[in-house]
């Protein structure tokens, strides 16, 4: 029964993304770039941030059972406005309460889901009308407003956690809330727990939830707006909230790559590119006439140095993965090293950002090279070295072709041996 239950979910959750999509194009294609999951761990619905990025996650039960189709349309509608205005992304300090900012982000919200109709539980502008409360403000005029009534009125917090336990939306998976899928306890006792694996192996390859790592999964957020904005057309995205719009305008160059890299990496590694044939029912034999044919497949394998030294702040780092994400966007398989004095790990980039990144010591460029030339098992058809430059010249000559990539505030000098350097731009 609860099979049927997920698959009837998924069905309308499916329906109900094309309406959306029919009537206002940017959420649907929105929608369209998150991972989407039927989960009934959930109570209702919420968006989450997780090592994979940010995922729409719907109770079956709730969405089928408990909602019309256009209520559902609604719920859906909140839950990705919460995403692009990136209110799951954002890290408190301590002092701040919890159900305030959770009833606060729900008040911005809400009052943009139309032309859908809210359930009874959604709160509103209406849901305090002793507060008389102005419409189209921001996330903190809210909040500042429900803590001076707290503070007048003791008897108004008992108030507010009664109107949060029945509303539609979760966000106990928010980045300050612990994420969902990290080890460790969340950030407050009204945040679900995020529970330690039975397998020690699991927990040691698994990460809290970090600012540093939370700014690399918003900075890829960044990256699916600015594509759903791509597909708009000029009236479509002029019908986008002007909040939303002027977000998306703020946050276009902060994580988006300085470089390039289609063009970069064709000049870099044109020399040294390699080839294979495969066979291909879509092409006829020149030789023989007959199928199947044959097509020329080009790959290209670059090993990419990420420079995880101390003098690498969050913001930077965050934009080295922004640009690692271009280079494997080109068609190019990836092999990310970290390193600082020493090489702390190798991994292939598959599109997923690592939990955390290893280092924060002194800053070596020899140990890369050294395990390309002794330690890998694999030929790169070039290097590509992420790094501020602040380190002395390295000892060893790497193996394959050397690209210095320099960040912004970082030293590009002739110290930076066998390769050319470029800089990317503020």
């Amino acid at each position: 029964m609860q099979q049927i239950l997920i698959y009837a979910a998924e069905a309308e959750l499916d329906q109900c993304i094309v309406m959306v999509l029919r009537k206002e194009p940017f959420y649907g294609h929105l929608l369209g770039t998150v991972v989407r999951r039927i989960d009934s761990l959930i109570p209702t619905a919420a968006v989450t941030i997780s090592p994979i990025g940010v995922s729409l996650v719907i109770n079956p039960d709730f969405f089928i059972n408990q909602l019309s189709q256009a209520e559902r349309c609604a719920v859906i509608k909140h839950e990705i406005l919460h995403l692009a205005l990136k209110h799951l992304f954002r890290f408190e300090i301590p002092s701040i309460n919890r159900t305030r900012l959770n009833l606060a982000a729900d008040l911005v919200v809400n009052q943009l889901v139309n032309p859908w109709p809210l359930p009874h539980s959604a709160i509103t502008l209406s849901t305090f009308p002793e507060l008389q409360l102005k419409p189209n403000k921001s996330l903190e005029y809210y909040y500042h407003r429900l803590e001076k009534h707290c503070r007048e009125d003791a008897s108004f917090e008992i108030v507010l956690r009664e109107k949060a336990s029945v509303s539609h939306s979760d966000h106990s998976c928010w980045a300050d809330c612990g994420g969902e899928d990290f080890i460790g306890k969340s950030a407050d006792a009204n945040c679900r727990s995020n529970v330690l694996s039975a397998n020690p192996k699991e927990d040691f390859d698994s990460s809290h939830l970090t600012k540093q790592l939370a700014r690399i999964l918003e900075d890829a957020f960044n990256n699916q707006l600015k594509r759903v904005r791509a597909r708009l057309s000029a009236s479509q995205w002029g019908d986008v909230p002007g909040s939303i719009r002027a977000l998306i305008e703020e946050g276009k160059n902060e994580s988006s790559s300085r470089v390039d890299w289609k063009r970069m990496l064709r000049l870099f590694v044109s020399a040294g590119y390699r080839t294979r044939l495969v066979a291909t029912t879509r092409r006829r034999s020149k030789r023989f006439g007959t199928y199947p044919g044959v097509r020329i497949i080009r790959e290209r394998n670059i090993a990419v140095v990420v420079d995880t030294s101390g003098s690498i702040d969050p913001e930077t780092l965050s934009l080295f993965f922004a640009e690692i994400a271009l280079i494997r966007r080109t068609g190019t398989d990836v092999m990310v090293i970290e390193c600082d004095s020493e090489v702390k790990r190798t991994y292939p980039y598959r599109g997923v950002l690592p939990a955390a990144v290893e280092g924060g010591g002194g800053t070596d460029f020899t140990p890369a090279f050294q395990w390309l030339k002794e330690e890998s098992r694999q030929r790169f058809d070039g290097c590509i070295y992420l790094t501020d430059g602040y380190a002395d010249a390295p000892k060893v000559k790497p193996p394959c072709r050397l690209l210095w990539v320099i960040s912004p505030n970082g030293l590009d000098d002739s110290h930076l041996l066998w390769g050319k350097r470029i800089k990317i731009s503020k």
